[in-house]
């Protein structure tokens, strides 16, 4: 995966501001790429799949918080 993953011990670490920053930053670079990739000027092609697989770590994270809060 290199340097670009994120790992969920660490996202734990994290605070809600901090995890929602990353996920917005996320987007946006998805964004950005996903662009690249359809003008065909994209460098890394697997840094998108880095990126949705780090979003969907995040995006779990957020969820399993929300169903603990909720019992």
């Amino acid at each position: 995966m290199g340097k670009y993953r994120l790992k969920m011990s660490d996202l734990k670490k994290m605070q809600e501001d901090e995890i929602k920053k990353t996920l917005n930053d996320i987007d946006s670079e998805l964004t950005i790429l996903r662009h690249k990739a359809s003008t065909g000027s994209l460098d890394n092609p697997a840094r998108i799949k880095q990126l949705k697989k780090n979003k969907a770590r995040i995006l779990t994270l957020l969820n399993e918080k929300k169903k603990s809060q909720n019992k």
